[in-house]
């Protein structure tokens, strides 16, 4: 009896949870889909709402509304609140955007290492795009020093997520590196195969 009573708490914990996930999605589908036709104060009301209460990917959508002053007046400063918050929480579009602007921006604090950081953090989340931003950031020795090695384990990483991009990047690295760098290379890979999502 202690059993059932236990289980039906459960499931119904399971069922208030999957309930809350339900509301949050669509109350992001009705901030959607008023940015979409144009009601852009409802939209923003709504996803200031969802960003309050952790939904990165509202977050996400509310930095972008703040950066471009949409439906409210532009604030950088929001902007990058909302923007950080949302690659806190794991929002990989954010985590490239940041590593975007920090790259682009030679006025930004410790921006080149917060670029180099983003990427980082966007490759090891499985972001094709974070794994291929990472290993020209090896390769080109912007942000970090040169390390053809760790550009090839990234733009191989790239490559067998789905970026036809990296394909001939990685040709044109393993060209560059001796058969005992590449053979480095490829035990690297297999190990981060196994903490990669």
């Amino acid at each position: 009896m202690g059993n059932t009573n236990w289980h039906s708490v459960l499931r119904l914990q399971l069922v208030f949870l999957a309930c809350l996930a339900l509301l949050a999605c669509s109350d992001y589908q009705r901030a959607r889909s008023a940015y979409e036709a144009g009601e852009y104060t409802k939209a923003l009301q709504i996803f200031v709402q969802l960003s309050e209460a952790g939904n990165s990917q509202a977050q996400y959508d509310l930095s972008q509304m703040y950066f471009q002053g949409i439906g409210t007046p532009k604030s950088i400063e929001q902007g990058w609140m909302w923007m950080n918050r949302a690659a806190d929480k794991g929002n990989i579009q954010a985590m490239l955007e940041l590593g975007v602007r920090y790259q682009a921006s030679s006025s930004l604090e410790n921006g080149e290492e917060m670029a180099f950081l983003w990427f980082q953090k966007a490759a090891m989340a499985g972001s094709p795009v974070g794994q291929y931003n990472l290993a020209r950031l090896y390769e080109s020795g912007k942000q970090t020093p040169v390390d053809l090695v760790k550009a090839y384990v990234w733009m191989s990483l790239s490559n067998k997520s789905g970026n036809p991009t990296a394909a001939p990047e990685v040709k044109a690295l393993k060209a560059r590196l001796s058969p005992d760098e590449l053979a480095s290379a490829n035990q690297m890979i297999e190990e981060l195969k196994k903490t990669l999502p």
